[in-house]
């Protein structure tokens, strides 16, 4: 490895070194090189994996139930050259805070604290991508249309290459059987190997849009020249010429037009204009009948609400004169209605003897009871005698209104009459004029498609050349980038080598007479001895290659210099060997070649391996790389103090923070 490939290594560095469940009551430390992580099933071995996927990524959908106690994640993570304090919610939406505290080291960097959006644009994911000096980019969802409908590479499509999980181990490479996460793992693959390149695709969008104009303008010359040539419409020139000569007719006629409309509004007859004044004026004095008739209705209405209320006052003033007159003093002892004795309490003064209310101190004056009448009399006469002219009035005015109404009829049909003669002896004019200026204002636009057709016959050739000058001058600067395409070409066949290393470590049976491993150029996935992942029908064997595959994507992107992630987490390996048939030696073969790549790579490359158990001999000599044991008694998830009693105390690196 070339110390330019160590810098760029140091670069891409990500190491998880604390791990702590908040709400969980747990808390896991890892270590650089090889870490290992045991327990029987059920115990929380791949929740812990999801966990790290989620510190480091998204959250995972369906986290199983006991994780619903963990409200946060918290971990110190090395990212390229910093060591970053994250604390994570539990939380899956985007907006949900992260906050990062930078760890302070003796090189005297300034510490930093950042509170980020999980998700979106500058959120965590952008963060962790530029930590890692990763490649914030967005590629098409379709591979055939570079140019439309983009997407990001985010940090979860560099964890495909990241993290394994038990049920993809001896599946899926990198979750190749998923279509959309396959497409991320082929856009990974083609960044980190430098096949892919932004403006090198930009260009091919462009070749791909310009052979397309190509075609269609030849199409297009094609059909402009078979319809050209089976039309007799005289020479360019002479249609020019007619073009000029019915532009001027149409403008004539349009001023005709307008003349004639003119004429029509501001030059009607005499005889028009004096009838129509007199339509006018037989309006205006019917209107003016019609106010002074409703004017003396509501009159009419007003003096016989007031005849009505005198003639009631002159019967109130009667009867108290003849009350006064008639009704004395009497002093009943018997009832006058019913002749029934009256109660001596009622015959008390000053109280009637009839209504029981107190008698009146003082009588009303009949004299003046009398000239009150006398008044009333003389203002109902005077009432009777004003509604006799209103009413006389009144019907003078309908018979004006009517007689107004028939004159208005009368003028109104005779100006109807001279309007229709009028128009009609412009109508024919008008509408010769209207014919004459659509017929020609049709021949105007089909001479001028026709030229426009001549003219885009003349500059189809002139187009065409330009057209493909341009693709000859982007296929140039295509040569141009393909030198990128040659060390691409050395990073794969490095990463073909590797993989035939580290099978042959791992002793995997012979497929033919010689081990072979070839990328596939399009699906950018291993073949072994020519035979696709897919093909392969030993689970064992699938487990090994897919071993082999990973690691060799991280030695060769540390040994090269690529930008890949230096983390890999594998789960339940030798769940995944196969024993049918199967030599158990190669569980053991797996794990000398975990422990060797850690020791050669060191803090380049942190390597989590999860597993149900060890071999014998594996767990006595790599005891020391064992962060974490669990079991049913000592589980991921712990039970709080307070619920339950104190957690057993787990085993090296799986300890319970004090609560």
């Amino acid at each position: 490895m070339t110390a330019a490939a160590a810098g760029t290594s140091v670069r891409h560095r990500l190491r998880v070194d604390q791990i702590e469940l908040i709400g969980g009551s747990r808390m896991v430390m890892f270590q650089s090189g090889l870490n290992l992580v045991r327990g029987d099933i059920t115990t929380g071995k791949t929740t812990l994996i999801r966990l790290l996927r989620a510190l480091l990524g998204s959250i995972p959908r369906h986290l199983p139930p006991e994780t619903e106690s963990v409200r946060a994640l918290k971990g110190r993570v090395v990212l390229g050259d910093r060591t970053w304090n994250i604390y994570r919610p539990m939380i899956t939406t985007s907006e949900t805070p992260v906050d990062l505290a930078s760890v302070t080291t003796d090189d005297d960097k300034t510490p930093l604290a950042i509170r980020l959006p999980a998700a979106g644009q500058g959120g965590y994911g952008e963060f962790l991508l530029a930590q890692l000096d990763l490649p914030i980019v967005q590629v098409p969802r379709a591979r055939r249309e570079p140019t439309n409908d983009l997407s990001p590479v985010t940090i979860n499509d560099w964890l495909l290459y990241c993290i394994i999980f038990d049920d993809e181990l001896d599946t899926q490479v990198f979750g190749h059987r998923d279509q959309f996460r396959d497409l991320k793992r082929r856009w990974v693959f083609e960044i980190a190997y430098g096949l892919y390149d932004e403006q090198l695709a930009s260009f091919a969008a462009q070749l791909r849009r310009t052979d397309l104009e190509i075609r269609a303008t030849e199409s297009e010359a094609e059909v402009i020249r078979e319809f050209l040539a089976g039309t007799t419409l005289g020479k360019p020139e002479e249609l020019e010429a007619e073009l000029v000569s019915q532009e001027a007719r149409l403008a004539q006629l349009h001023t005709q037009a307008e003349d004639l409309h003119t004429a029509s509004e501001v030059e009607p007859a005499g005889e028009i204009a004096s009838v129509r004044a007199r339509v006018l004026n037989s309006r205006q004095h019917l209107d003016e009948l019609r106010v002074e008739i409703r004017q003396h209705q509501a009159q009419l209405r007003d003096l016989s609400d007031l005849l009505k209320q005198l003639s009631s006052l002159s019967k109130r003033l009667t009867r108290s004169i003849v009350a006064d007159e008639w009704m004395v003093d009497f002093g009943f002892i018997v009832c006058p209605r019913c002749g029934q004795d009256l109660d001596q309490q009622r015959a008390k003064s000053p109280t009637c003897y009839l209504c029981l209310q107190p008698e009146p101190e003082s009588a009303p004056d009949r004299e003046a009871l009398i000239q009150e009448q006398d008044r009333v009399t003389y203002q109902i006469a005077e009432t009777r005698q004003l509604i006799e002219q209103r009413t006389d009035t009144l019907s003078r005015l309908h018979d004006d209104e009517a007689a107004s109404g028939v004159r208005l009829a009368e003028a109104s049909s005779q100006l109807e009459s001279l309007t229709g003669e009028f128009v009609s002896a412009r109508a024919a004019e008008l509408q010769s004029v209207a014919s004459e200026t659509a017929t020609i204002t049709a021949n105007i636009a089909w001479i001028k498609r026709y030229l426009t057709l001549v003219g885009r016959q003349t500059d189809q050739a002139g187009r065409l050349d330009a057209l493909k000058a341009k693709k000859i001058e982007i296929e140039e600067q295509i040569d141009a980038h393909r030198s990128s395409v040659a060390a691409a070409d050395e990073n794969i066949a490095a990463l073909e080598k590797r993989m035939v290393d580290y099978l042959t470590r791992l002793h995997v049976p012979q497929l033919g007479e010689l081990l072979t491993v070839k990328i596939n150029r399009d699906t950018y996935l291993p073949e072994i001895s020519a035979r696709t992942f897919d093909e392969l029908s030993s689970q064992g064997l699938k487990t090994l290659v897919n071993v082999a595959h990973a690691l060799a994507h991280h030695t060769v992107a540390i040994d090269r210099g690529l930008c890949m992630p230096g983390f890999l987490v594998l789960d339940g390996v030798s769940a995944n060997s196969g024993k049918e048939g199967f030599e158990g030696d190669r569980v053991v073969d797996m794990y000398e070649l975990f422990d060797e790549v850690a020791q050669e790579y060191g803090d380049q490359l942190q390597l989590i391996v999860v597993d149900n158990d060890l071999p014998a001999e594996i767990g006595d000599r790599l005891s020391e790389s064992i962060v974490l044991t669990l079991s049913q008694a000592v589980r991921l998830i712990g039970i709080p103090s307070n619920e339950q009693g104190p957690e057993p105390e787990a085993e090296p690196g799986g300890k319970a923070p004090a609560s």
